[in-house]
């Protein structure tokens, strides 16, 4: 039996959802940008599937546009932040970002030398909104803040800090992807100019990234060619991931209630359980109902989630979005928790699959695991 708890990594597609994407890939794959019939059905399905994720967003199908990842609309939304910046040169974000979000800012400090402020965030892990706004100023051409941190599952103050930033004429981009069915979201509601989805974080397929650019906000084209999305991001779309992505994503929010009560009673258990093996929680009270990141003094991670893994236990260590050789232990350190715990904290990371047999297993596995690796 599988036990999969490393759902802020990745997600199972629903099985009939994988089906319908199977089926357009084999019986209706036109290209949405030809001419004839089977283009044109194909654009009318990427239209629909367009309306469909504005719907569920609150937006305006205009300000939806389709890309290949997250880490994609992430780099898209920067750059064109930073070519549209006129002679300001300062960026405010957190240190607890998603590394598609940081790495691209050191990569364009090093090559338009800009300034990059970020803010490390309170011991439970969330950031401080007076804090950050007090580095606003007028050099501040952007901000950006994730909503729900994908290490610890911490709720950040994207909506206080957007409310805030309307009326000062900076830029504001939130990175959205752990929120889709775990925790409320409409780009108006937050006030930010741009957001950024990943349709393989909440049960829909690996390759389709979602962006959202407020009507009037400046963004350009960063991959040229053919012109396809409005002529901002050119590449032929991805219909059949696209068209499943977007059911994907209505599905998650509709059943979004039904789910969270679901997974915050398994939360509770499982932390109680962490905390009679001896294990540390690392989230914040304020935090989605899916994720836990404890630690077990004396264990080291990967140790313990190799072992784990031998029989059948799946938990994350970090973010599996980073190469193998860049964990997500710097959210930790940024804590201020100390190196022994961040060396030793897991990731659990639960979904609407997750069942309560599964969660004994885990439980069961760990007290195994941790009483014969500990030193």
């Amino acid at each position: 039996m599988i036990c999969y708890f490393d759902n802020n990594a990745t997600t199972a597609m629903d099985r009939d959802l994988a089906g319908l994407m199977l089926s357009l890939c084999t019986e209706e794959y036109g290209n949405p940008n030809s001419i004839h019939s089977m283009g044109i059905r194909a654009n009318k399905m990427l239209e629909e599937a367009r309306l469909r994720v504005a719907k569920v967003l609150l937006a305006d199908p205009r300000e939806i546009f389709f890309t290949s990842s997250a880490t994609e609309s992430i780099n898209w939304i920067l750059r064109s932040c930073v070519a549209f910046r006129g002679k300001r040169k300062k960026v405010v974000t957190s240190a607890i970002e998603h590394k598609a979000v940081l790495n691209t800012l050191k990569d364009l400090k090093n090559t338009h030398e800009i300034e990059v402020v970020e803010v490390k965030p309170c011991r439970d892990g969330v950031i401080d909104s007076r804090k950050m706004l007090g580095m606003v100023d007028e050099e501040t051409f952007l901000v950006s803040l994730m909503a729900v941190n994908n290490v610890t599952g911490s709720i950040q103050p994207f909506e206080e800090v957007g409310k805030v930033l309307r009326d000062r004429g900076v830029l504001y981009h939130v990175d959205a992807v752990q929120t889709i069915g775990k925790y409320p979201f409409a780009p108006a509601e937050a006030f930010c100019d741009f957001a950024s989805f990943s349709a393989h974080k909440f049960h829909g397929p690996k390759g389709v990234g979602i962006t959202y650019v407020k009507r009037g906000a400046s963004i350009r084209a960063v991959v040229t060619g053919g012109g396809q999305e409005k002529a901002l991001r050119s590449g032929t779309q991805n219909v059949p991931g696209i068209v499943v992505s977007s059911m994907a994503m209505e599905r998650a929010v509709n059943s979004m209630e039904k789910t969270t009560t679901k997974l915050k009673g398994l939360k509770e258990r499982l932390r109680l359980e962490v905390e009679k093996i001896g294990g540390v929680v690392n989230t914040a009270e304020r935090s989605v109902s899916n994720t836990l990141n404890v630690s077990f003094p004396g264990v080291k991670s990967e140790v313990l989630a190799n072992a784990l893994s031998t029989d059948g236990v799946y938990v994350g260590i970090s973010s599996a979005c980073s190469s193998r050789s860049d964990s997500g232990q710097y959210v930790l350190d940024s804590m201020g928790l100390g190196a022994g715990i961040a060396s030793s904290s897991l990731r659990i990371s639960m979904s609407k699959f997750t069942t309560v047999e599964e969660l004994e297993i885990l439980v069961e596995r760990l007290k195994k695991s941790v009483s014969l690796l500990k030193f």
